[in-house]
């Protein structure tokens, strides 16, 4: 047995002979490996099993002649995810074994591809084939030797069966869901005009290849109403990406408000966002028919406040899923292992609302390989698929399954990874019956919650601010503004479709302060116009004829369009039968008003006029003053003083009649 051993040791350590740390290549026509293209993500646990791996390479053998190796070594079994991650970025445990394989007769000059098909042992030792003596996923390097030299090496993963399986073990899968969201920068203008940028654009056009390439793949989508409204409104060139979308399949659709909110605004008002979700809703149910938004789940990229969680539980949402970057203070809260069930919001209420977390790591990993990797998206695929089954590996550990638990994917900012990706997560994923892809909708209704010292883990928000935010204060006062002007306007008026379309993207977060102000000052100098445009009364002098009478006002609506405006009439000495009429002022002309009033004295003094919106009580244009003569009395005064004389003459001569009948007779008495 010593000699066995002996003499398998000094054959191993022959195969190592000049090989030392790989470099980085620095000719430019040294020959590389550009990606591995496929490969086996198992092998059987029986001796003379084959691994097989297909690679992509580049450039040339040096002038040397020397012919390019393939170098490739097995280490000891990684035991958790983060032992994957290590590997991954060149921290790779204790070396097992390595076989070198001469490719100049498995290079193929016009495909540039190789096709290496490698022995596993597990009981012997050889130079040609690779020992797997344990159960495990095994880190595997693949590297070209040049000389002395390993360049351009790669990581990716196998796993070795158990005794004579054929097939992973199926009874405990994982479930995985993936989730993305399409988006831009708000496209309506201040100008009412539409713009969407070329990266922006290019991002849809890469998200619908994805979708189309993988028609029978569950995807749920977060799509931002706003933007792909915009693709309508846009070149037909963009209404073709539109065309395009609404023809996808296997596509969950999530409700999403119209534009991506400001937390500070919706925070403060629960009615801003609920007014936002309702449009967002009835834009997709308009651009995308054949899809139905469901309320079930939302999808959040930014800082979650708990105010915000608040309302989406009020709305009827169910489920939080929630990106690294929605509450960074939460994600460390289950350890080393990003939560594979649901946790626990606290809402301000002392109510919860159920959240998961997309899983952090693979998130950057997904990321990295939209990004054009070293080694390409495939062998990213394969680093994935090796934490999922860590991960299912560390649920075990820790007695919990996998049943009612499951892992979701998205990149770090949400959107989908790119095709070339998603097109080598889905075939990895795919030939692993142990792996299994679903709709998201499915994987959190069977999902199981996380629970810490006994108890559902429960996680906490932070607070709203309770200062009105300026971009809160901008946005109410000019939704009032336009709430009011609209009804001195007829309904369908086309400054209402404008005014109303401006109004709903000032709560885009994306917005600076400036931009979002630029939209308030296009509203307001509409606004204005329209009442700059309406003349009041030239002659601020008027004389009432009678106690009773009738003031006549003109006002001239100069606008192209009819306007209902209120008529307020103030004054201390005057009586106004009605203080205030709504009046129609038809486009173009003079409108004259009677108003009846009645005096309550004489002189002269002054009567306010203003003009309002009908609702609202907005003032339109300034207040002015006019001033009012009144000489009715007069007359009426004459009358009284006349009335009096006669009566004080009456009044004499009756006295003067009785005094004279009291007098005595003194002739007949004498």
């Amino acid at each position: 047995m010593n000699s066995r051993l002996l003499l398998a040791c000094c054959i191993f350590g022959l195969s190592l002979t000049g090989i030392q740390n790989p470099v980085p290549a620095s000719a430019a026509n040294t020959r590389s490996i550009n990606s591995v293209i496929s490969q086996d993500q198992f092998v059987p646990g029986f001796e003379g099993s084959i691994f097989t791996v297909s690679l992509s390479l580049s450039g040339s053998d040096t002038e040397s002649g020397e012919s390019t190796k393939i170098v490739v070594t097995s280490y000891r079994p990684v035991k958790t995810r983060q032992d994957v991650r290590d590997a991954v970025n060149d921290l790779l445990p204790q070396t097992i074994d390595t076989v070198v394989i001469d490719i100049s007769s498995l290079y193929d000059p016009i495909t540039g591809r190789v096709n290496l098909a490698i022995p596993i042992e597990i009981n012997t030792r050889t130079t040609n084939a690779l020992q797997m003596s344990a159960t495990g996923l095994y880190p595997i390097t693949i590297g070209l030797q040049r000389g002395r030299t390993v360049v351009s090496q790669l990581v990716t993963f196998v796993e070795r069966l158990g005794a004579q399986l054929t097939m992973p073990n199926t009874q405990d899968d994982v479930r995985v869901a993936l989730i993305g969201s399409l988006d831009g920068d708000v496209t309506r203008q201040n100008d009412s005009s539409t713009l969407i940028s070329n990266n922006d654009r290019a991002s849809v056009a890469q998200t619908i290849a994805s979708l189309e390439d993988l028609p029978t793949t569950p995807i749920t989508l977060a799509i931002r109403p706003e933007f792909i409204e915009g693709l309508d409104r846009s070149t037909l060139e963009d209404g073709d990406l539109l065309v395009r979308l609404q023809s996808t399949q296997s596509l969950n659709i999530l409700s999403n408000t119209y534009v991506d909110v400001n937390q500070e605004i919706t925070g403060q008002s629960e009615s801003i966002f609920t007014d936002q979700l309702r449009l967002g809703e009835d834009t997709l149910r308009r651009l995308l028919p054949t899809y139905r938004a469901t309320r079930d789940i939302w999808f959040q990229q930014t800082p979650l406040l708990s105010g915000g969680a608040q309302i989406l539980r009020n709305l009827g949402f169910r489920n939080i899923v929630m990106l690294k970057t929605a509450s960074p203070e939460t994600n460390g809260a289950d350890g080393d292992r990003p939560p594979s069930g649901l946790v626990d919001l606290q809402l301000p209420d002392g109510g919860v609302i159920d959240a998961a977390f997309v899983d952090i790591e693979l998130s950057a990993a997904l990321t990295r390989g939209s990004q054009n990797p070293r080694g390409g998206a495939y062998l990213v695929a394969q680093q994935i698929l090796a934490e999922l089954k860590m991960m299912r590996s560390e649920l075990h550990a820790d007695n919990l399954s996998t049943s009612d638990r499951g892992v979701i994917l998205s990149t770090d900012s949400g959107v989908l990874p790119s095709t070339a990706m998603l097109t080598a997560l889905r075939a990895t994923l795919n030939a692993n019956s142990d792996i299994t892809i679903v709709s998201l909708g499915d994987l959190l209704s069977t999902m199981t919650h996380e629970v810490k010292d006994g108890s559902r883990l429960t996680l906490d928000l932070a607070q709203d601010a309770d200062i009105p935010s300026n971009s809160h204060q901008l946005f109410t006062q000019t939704q009032e503004r336009v709430d009011a002007y609209i009804s001195m306007l007829a309904p369908g008026d086309a400054q209402v479709t404008q005014w109303k379309d401006l109004l709903s993207v000032m709560p885009a977060r994306t917005l600076s302060s400036t931009q979002r102000q630029s939209y308030a000052d296009a509203i307001w100098l509409q606004i204005f116009l329209l009442g700059a445009a309406i003349s009041t009364p030239t002659s601020t002098t008027f004389t009432l004829g009678g106690r009773e009478s009738s003031l006549r006002i003109s006002l001239r609506n100069d606008n192209d369009y009819d306007v209902r405006v209120r008529v307020r009439l103030t004054s201390s000495k005057l009586a106004f039968s009605a203080e205030e009429q709504i009046v129609l002022l038809p486009a173009g002309v003079t409108t004259s008003i009677e108003v009846p009033v009645k005096a309550k004295s004489n002189g002269s003094f002054p009567v306010s006029l203003q003009l309002f919106s009908p609702s609202g009580d907005v003032a339109v244009g300034r207040s002015i003053t006019l001033t009012a003569r009144v000489n009715a009395l007069a007359g009426l005064g004459q009358l009284v003083t006349g009335l009096a004389l006669l009566l004080l003459i009456i009044w004499w001569a009756f006295h003067l009649r009785r005094a004279s009948g009291r007098k005595p007779n003194l002739t007949r008495s004498a």
